[in-house]
C-alpha cells in the first residue's frame, strides 16, 4: 500500500525554497525503447534508509522503479540524536562515537546495495547527520532527484502527534515528488 504527493503547494513558501520549480522529465517518441511522448523520466530515486523493519520494503519498491526507469538509487541514512542528548554527549560518549555511528551506517547501507547492484541498478549509498527531514529535503535538491521513496511507520492518533513524521514532512517540503511506503499489516 502507498500513497504519493507531487510536492510543494503551487506558490507556498516551500516551493519557492526549491532551487527550481520542479517540472517532470519527459521524452520524445523513440529516446527509450517503449516509452512513447509524455512519459515521465525518472533519473534519479532518492531513498531515506532509517533500518526499521519496513526498510526492505521501501528498498524494494525503490529498486522496482530504478529498474524501471533505468534509475541510480541514492540509499540515504540521516542519523541525528535529541537535544537534550547533545549536551549531555562529551561526558559521556567516546571520542570515535560518531565516527563509529557513521562507518556502521554505510556498512549497513552497503549490505542494502550490493544486492541492488547485482540486479543491474546503479546504487550510491551516502550518510549524513542532521536532523533527518531535513537532511533528505537538502539532499533532494542537491542530486536532482526525480523522486523520493520514504518508508512510514503508520502511526496515528496520539502517537504521531508526539513523535512526529519525518515522512510527512520530506512529502510537505520536499523539491520532488514523494512516494510513502507504509509497513505491510
Amino acid at each position: 500500500m502507498w500513497a504519493a504527493t507531487v510536492g510543494p503547494a503551487p506558490g507556498s513558501v516551500n516551493e519557492a525554497r526549491n532551487l527550481e520549480n520542479w517540472r517532470p522529465r519527459t521524452l520524445d517518441a523513440g529516446q527509450r525503447p517503449g516509452q512513447a511522448r509524455g512519459v515521465i523520466e525518472i533519473r534519479c530515486i532518492l531513498v531515506p534508509v532509517d533500518f526499521s523493519p519496513n526498510a526492505p520494503a521501501v528498498i524494494e519498491w525503490a529498486a522496482h522503479l530504478g529498474k524501471e526507469h533505468r534509475s541510480r538509487l541514492i540509499l540515504l541514512h540521516a542519523y541525528h540524536l535529541p537535544i537534550d542528548f547533545q549536551q549531555l554527549e562529551a561526558a559521556y560518549l567516546p571520542r570515535d562515537f560518531w565516527a563509529n555511528v557513521k562507518s556502521e551506517a554505510a556498512a549497513a547501507l552497503e549490505r542494502y546495495a550490493e544486492p541492488l547492484r547485482a540486479r543491474g541498478i546503479e546504487v550510491e549509498c551516502m550518510v549524513r547527520e542532521g536532523y533527518p527531514a531535513t537532511v533528505i529535503e537538502e539532499e533532494a535538491a542537491r542530486s536532482r532527484a526525480d523522486l523520493i521513496v520514504i518508508g512510514t511507520r503508520g502511526l496515528s492518533g496520539l502517537k504521531h502527534l508526539l513523535l512526529g513524521s519525518i515522512a510527512e514532512r520530506v512529502v510537505q517540503r520536499a523539491p520532488c515528488p514523494v512516494l510513502c511506503v507504509k509497513p505491510s499489516s
